[in-house]
């Protein structure tokens, strides 16, 4: 599967986006986002979680704000150490804020 960032995405420095991810329109993904095809995606605004599922991509909505984040391991070792694995989060979805920093961004480039 191939990757597709759809117009107007701002893609933040050392973000990744690999095999099997569609970013959709004015999508906003903050420094350090990871995504692929296995990865999970928290949306705290609509309370679900997106994920790709046989022969289809993961799907960033349109508008998304995702910022990195982390999860809880909660079995195992893992658990039992307190280690927690990286995450991908949709805090909000883009407003005024968003598009004034959007624009100094633009200003800047």
């Amino acid at each position: 599967m191939s990757v597709i960032i759809e117009d107007d995405v701002m893609v933040g420095g050392n973000c990744g986006v690999y095999e099997g991810t569609v970013v959709k329109r004015r999508a906003v993904l903050a420094t350090g986002v990871l995504l692929n095809q296995s990865t999970p995606v928290f949306d705290l605004v609509r309370g679900e979680i997106l994920r790709a599922t046989d022969g289809q991509p993961l799907v960033i909505p349109e508008d998304a704000v995702v910022a990195p984040g982390s999860r809880a391991i909660t079995q195992g070792p893992g658990k039992d150490w307190g280690l927690s694995v990286s995450a991908a989060i949709i805090v909000k979805y883009r407003d005024a804020k968003t598009e004034g920093k959007v624009q100094l961004e633009d200003l800047l480039r």
